[in-house]
């Protein structure tokens, strides 16, 4: 890739929210890498206003509120809760989709109707999450924000400054740039606090799944989506006519419609403006109902429709493998702070704090490692922990590990009485013997379950939210 194509990648994959941070899936057997932000719209116009909660949201009122910060504003498209989504922002993210689309994929580019209404239904869903985010008080300092730039630039193989200067001279605002990397480390945050963290796998679960791990082996694909929800609580009228449009659409793709293009007009996931690409997943990582539809297909293929518990899923095999199963293993370092006492705590906290700004500012993790780390295990070493394996490390450590870029470091993590801050050093895929099985068993189900219980939570919150849409153009079938 030539330097300049790669910062226009960069700018437009953050404006798509695939950023490497932390965590899994957000939608249907989705990737969270590929997260769409944020879109925009026309004008308000005298229409009556489109009401679309569930009866059990406790935030529906009976008429319309109209948010106070409403006065003096561009045309106001959406109403979020007490929030509100403007024509500008509307047409700000449209912009930054279409050119994204346009650079990586025309084919799934849309008609202009469908764009602003695929991205405005991405915007109330992100708008959403923020809100939740700060009731939650989850905030992102100066410090994690930089934290988070320096590691996205390492991993396009460029220094922050490169970026900044990269970005400025495709006119890209740094302003907005960052911006839109704190609300989505904020929402990533913030499905780690809803989701993630209350996955928990079982031994005996473990056990049985290493048994369906060893019959599937290495396979993986690299695969398409188009997903068709269903209402919450269902009538069977509505699960009906959800399949039937769910056959409808399959029928088009194989009278030889485009999937990305059919994907961005029609599917409800949120990498509907990809083109419905999810990316590479393991077998295991896939539903059974999904895995064992997929697995007698060849690349190129189009699943038969697919049952979920929100709806219904079209795939296309874009490639599969079938290689000896592997195991992730990263070298890392920690810096580790131990604190017995609450008081000992804040103090480990702050003491943190200050180490990450050091690392910030240039200093190296070794010797910050032997002059503070309270691990004497790794501490004379400069932090080096060695070759990490799957199932070493408690799992917050674990996943955060997982996520790092070689060379990036980690934001403080509590994990029991001490406070972590790691680096990766490197990372190696590794054979799996048979004594590691379990280990890896154990992280394909906690990701399976977590791919599930993602789409459940982002369809409950989405339907549990008061968004009234003013534009009647942006409404869709079910406004």
């Amino acid at each position: 890739m030539s330097c300049k194509r790669r910062p226009l990648v960069i700018a437009l994959s953050l404006l798509l929210g695939t950023l490497p941070v932390a965590g899994l899936a957000s939608t249907p057997f989705l990737n969270r890498d590929t997260l769409l932000a944020q879109v925009p719209a026309p004008a308000v116009d005298s229409a009556p206003a489109t009401h679309t909660y569930s009866e059990d949201s406790a935030l529906a009122p009976m008429n319309a509120p109209m948010p106070s910060n409403a006065v003096n504003l561009d045309k106001i498209v959406a109403i979020v809760n007490d929030n509100i989504i403007t024509s500008m922002q509307l047409e700000q993210r449209v912009s930054a989709v279409r050119a994204h689309l346009q650079q990586s994929d025309p084919n799934a580019m849309p008609a202009d109707d469908i764009l602003r209404r695929q991205v405005l239904q991405q915007m109330i869903l992100q708008d959403i999450e923020l809100q939740m985010a700060q009731r939650a008080n989850i905030k992102v300092d100066k410090g994690m924000l930089d934290q988070a730039v320096n590691n996205l630039a390492q991993a396009n193989h460029m220094t922050a400054d490169q970026l900044r200067q990269a970005l400025s001279s495709q006119g890209q605002s740094w302003e907005t740039f960052t911006n839109d990397l704190k609300d989505r480390i904020i929402v990533d945050r913030l499905m780690q606090q809803e989701v993630e963290s209350r996955v928990h796998v079982g031994p005996d679960e473990v056990k049985t799944f290493a048994h369906q791990l060893k019959d599937m082996g290495g396979v993986s694909f690299n695969l398409q989506q188009i997903f068709i929800p269903m209402p919450n609580n269902p009538t069977p009228n509505a699960i009906s006519a959800a399949r039937q449009q769910a056959t409808e659409v399959r029928n088009h793709l194989i009278a030889g419609e485009d999937f990305s293009r059919l994907a961005a007009q029609v599917s409800s996931g949120r990498d509907a403006l990809q083109g419905g690409r999810i990316g590479w997943v393991k077998a295991g990582e896939l539903p059974p109902s999904v895995s064992q539809a997929l697995m007698s297909l060849k690349t190129g293929d189009i699943s038969q429709v697919i049952a979920g518990p929100t709806g219904f899923h079209i795939f296309k095999i874009l490639d599969k493998k079938d290689e000896q199963p592997t195991i992730t293993e990263v070298k890392a370092a920690a810096i580790v702070l131990r604190a017995g006492s609450s008081l000992q705590l804040q103090e480990a906290e702050d003491r943190a704090q200050d180490i990450q700004t050091a690392l910030q500012n240039g200093s190296r993790f070794s010797e910050l490692a032997r002059n503070y780390s309270q691990d004497p295990n790794t501490a004379a070493k400069g932090g080096e922990m060695g070759w990490i394996t799957p199932g070493q490390l408690p799992d917050t450590l674990e996943r955060t590990l997982l996520t790092l870029q070689p060379g990036a470091v980690s934001s403080p993590i509590r994990e029991g009485d001490a406070i972590y801050i790691l680096q990766s050093q490197g990372r190696r895929q590794q054979p799996v013997e048979e004594k590691q099985i379990m280990a890896a068993a154990r992280m394909q189900l906690f990701n399976r379950i977590v791919r599930e219980r993602m789409d459940e939570w982002q369809h409950r919150i989405r339907d549990s939210a008061y968004v009234e849409i003013l534009e009647p153009n942006l409404r869709g079938s079910d406004a």
